[in-house]
């Protein structure tokens, strides 16, 4: 650089040029160049005015200068009964230069408080500078986190349904007893939080799922899996070799979250298959029996019927007997009969307009053939409704109507 004093009669006047170089051409380059250098007063007042410590430290450990900020906790905090010249923060050897921070904690002893710091270094000169930034809240909010998930964790630990949560990366987070009692899943492995895909490939091992008929097309499978479980649409039977049955189903959680509930039903599915032999047997029965047979349940429906009793249907109605009510029933008999009251009489007895008690009348079919009809009362409200050709009381006599005549018809 060349630096030219000429006096003036008013002052003194002062050029800075570079030797070599032309004024003209590089002088107004060098002024923005110049005027772009930060203000020593600006930096300072950035530094002692920043809401977190920053201070320097020297191979030895001693501190040199610090801000505003680590002063004042300095001071007012952890300084109460140290030694000037101290630390404030105590780092590990492990903190590397411009690496990965350190949480390191200050305690208040006076108010009882702990605060929470992340601390970075940077190298400069013969030692660092550090930063430490407060992240007080955020370690609040990881305790609060973990105590909320604790919490879930007691009460679903009493659930009888198994339940795994994975979380947006498709990581198990949270898992209960029940849940290892019946996926056969080892403990250590839960909690190693295996992935999505690595849990149902265990479930397939453990013969805890159905087994693919295409391995080649498992991990679409899974894929289809997950994707209905984010949909909210997964629900699925799984009829396992060892006999059990599982209910195994998806829902969606907040934050990309998916939850599965895994749910022993092979008691219920063995009482609905005993129930419907059940159902079949007594069906059965009463089709093998002459007489023609219709129950009603309390609402009014046709709840049952034998074979016999299709003689009195007409067989080009399409509708499911099972869903015609008490009213459509007696206006396709009255189209069998003759012309009797006995028809307003059992919708009266069904609804529960009349005395529940069995009563009995005859009627004449239109082909002149004579029928006995029985209504008779079953439990929780139903009724049962009898045909019986009279032809079978000859030599007898026909018996006339009786509100108080039981028959001996059996609903099983």
């Amino acid at each position: 650089m060349e630096l030219e004093l000429e006096q003036h009669a008013s002052g003194l006047s002062i050029n800075l040029r570079n030797r070599g170089f032309d004024a003209l051409r590089h002088g107004a380059n060098l002024h923005r160049t110049l005027a772009s250098l930060p203000n020593l007063d600006l930096i300072r007042t950035v530094c002692e005015q920043a809401p977190f410590p920053i201070w320097q430290s020297f191979q030895d450990g001693s501190i040199g200068w610090s801000n505003g900020r680590y002063q004042s906790l300095d001071t007012h905090v952890v300084r109460r009964n140290a030694g000037k010249g101290r630390p404030l923060f105590i780092l590990p050897d492990s903190l590397a230069d411009a690496g990965k921070p350190v949480r390191v904690s200050l305690k208040d002893t006076e108010h009882n408080r702990t605060y929470w710091f992340d601390v970075s270094r940077e190298k400069f000169e013969t030692g660092h500078l550090n930063f430490a930034v407060d992240i007080h809240a955020v370690v609040n909010a990881e305790s609060a986190q973990r105590n909320f998930v604790q919490t879930l964790a007691k009460t679903f630990a009493h659930l009888a349904i198994g339940l795994a949560i994975f979380d947006r990366n498709r990581q198990l987070v949270l898992f209960n007893p029940s849940l290892i009692d019946l996926t056969e899943l080892r403990p250590d492995y839960l909690t190693a939080r295996p992935n999505l895909f690595s849990f149902f490939d265990q479930l397939r091992d453990n013969h805890v799922m159905p087994e693919p008929k295409n391995y080649a097309s498992w991990r679409e499978r899974i894929a289809d899996v997950i994707s209905a479980a984010c949909d909210d649409n997964f629900n699925e039977t799984w009829h396992l070799p060892n006999g059990l049955t599982y209910r195994v189903t998806g829902r969606p959680h907040p934050d990309g979250a998916i939850a599965f509930l895994f749910e022993d039903i092979s008691a219920e599915i063995s009482l609905t298959r005993r129930f419907r032999g059940e159902a079949d047997i007594t069906h059965s029965a009463l089709d093998a029996l002459e007489d023609s047979l219709a129950i009603f349940n309390q609402a009014g429906f046709l709840q049952l019927s034998n074979r016999a009793m299709g003689r009195f249907f007409d067989p080009r109605k399409p509708s499911p007997l099972e869903k015609m009510n008490i009213r459509e029933v007696t206006c396709l008999w009255q189209e069998q009969f003759q012309p009797s009251p006995a028809w307003g009489e059992i919708r009266d007895f069904i609804t529960g307009n009349a005395e529940r008690e069995t009563w009995s009348t005859q009627l004449r079919h239109v082909d002149g053939d004579r029928f006995d009809l029985q209504v008779s009362p079953l439990v929780s409200g139903a009724t049962l409704v009898t045909f019986r050709y009279a032809l079978a009381k000859q030599g007898k006599g026909l018996e006339t109507t009786s509100k108080s005549k039981r028959s001996s018809t059996v609903a099983a």
